[in-house]
C-alpha cells in the first residue's frame, strides 16, 4: 500500500479549503435569524441597482410608507408623473364657470342656495330655477341633512327641463317620496 505524503500540496490545500468554505459557509447562513441582517449591518452604498438583478424586489417585499419619492431614480419619478393633457381652446386652463347650489326642504321650500325658485310639483318631484338656462350644465344631488336631521334611505334622481332642473326623491322601498335634499349645477 502506498503510503499518503505527509506533506501538503497545492492542490491539497485548495481542495481543503473549497470543502471548508462550502460547509463552512452553508452551516453558518442556516444559523442566521431570519431577517436578521438589517441597514444597521450593511455599510452605506454597498447594495446598488448592480447588486440587485432585475425584479427581485416587489411592491410585496417593501414595507408600506417606507420608499419616499426621493428614493426612486430621476426616471421612475417622471414617469410618476404622466404626460400634460392638452391645451383647450382658452389656455391652460379654461375661465371658471359658475356654479350653483340649494338645499331644498321636504316642502319646496329652499333653505339655502342661489336658486330662484324651487316648486315642489306631484308626488316626489321638484322644479328647481336659476338666474339662467342650466341645460348644458352638469348636476347631481344628495338627499339631505337639513337643520341636524339625519337624511333617510333612499334614492334622488336629477333632470334637465327647459332650462330648469327637475329632482325626484324616493324612499328606501323605491316608492316616491317627498325627501329634502341638496343640488350642485356647474356649467
Amino acid at each position: 500500500m502506498r503510503r499518503i505524503r505527509d506533506r501538503l500540496t497545492y492542490a491539497n490545500a485548495i481542495s481543503s479549503l473549497a470543502l471548508f468554505i462550502a460547509l463552512g459557509g452553508t452551516s453558518y447562513a442556516l444559523t442566521l435569524p431570519r431577517n436578521s441582517v438589517g441597514a444597521q449591518q450593511i455599510r452605506s452604498n454597498a447594495v446598488g441597482p448592480i447588486e440587485i438583478r432585475s425584479g427581485a424586489v416587489r411592491s410585496s417585499d417593501v414595507r408600506n410608507r417606507t420608499l419616499r419619492t426621493e428614493d426612486l431614480s430621476l426616471s421612475a419619478r417622471r414617469a410618476l408623473g404622466g404626460q400634460a393633457g392638452p391645451v383647450g381652446a382658452s389656455g391652460p386652463q379654461g375661465p371658471p364657470g359658475p356654479t350653483y347650489s340649494a338645499a331644498i326642504r321636504a316642502t319646496g321650500i329652499k333653505v339655502r342656495g342661489n336658486a330662484i325658485e324651487s316648486a315642489p310639483r306631484g308626488l316626489n318631484e321638484f322644479v328647481v330655477v336659476f338666474d339662467r338656462n342650466v341645460d348644458e350644465c352638469v348636476s347631481t344631488a344628495t338627499l339631505a341633512t337639513i337643520e341636524g336631521v339625519v337624511p333617510p334611505a333612499g334614492r334622488v334622481t336629477v333632470a334637465r327641463d327647459a332650462g330648469r332642473i327637475v329632482v325626484r326623491t324616493y324612499n328606501a322601498a323605491g316608492d316616491p317620496q317627498r325627501l329634502g335634499f341638496h343640488l350642485i349645477v356647474a356649467c
